[in-house]
């Protein structure tokens, strides 16, 4: 997997919609590339701040449960698997 192909894939693993053949390759570049690991702190980070606002405020209820329940778990390297 390169650096482009983690962009087009990473909401796929925030979402934990992505396929089993993809998840190796995935965890293994964003292992070894310093940018995209950035790429997926920000993006956590991010996700995290729209569940916060969503907890203060209103939004449709499917939106709401996705962003509620399927942030990964931190464990440290940022490659945790989505709940």
């Amino acid at each position: 997997m390169d650096c482009k192909r983690v962009g087009e894939v990473i909401f796929l693993f925030f979402d934990n919609e992505m396929e089993e053949e993809l998840l190796t390759p995935f965890r293994d570049h964003v292992s070894a590339c310093g940018d995209c690991a950035k790429k997926i702190d920000y993006t956590r980070k991010l996700l995290l701040v729209v569940r916060q606002r969503c907890l203060r405020c209103s939004a449709p209820d499917r939106l709401r449960h996705r962003i509620l329940f399927n942030m990964p778990h931190r464990n440290g390297n940022g490659l945790d698997q989505p709940r």
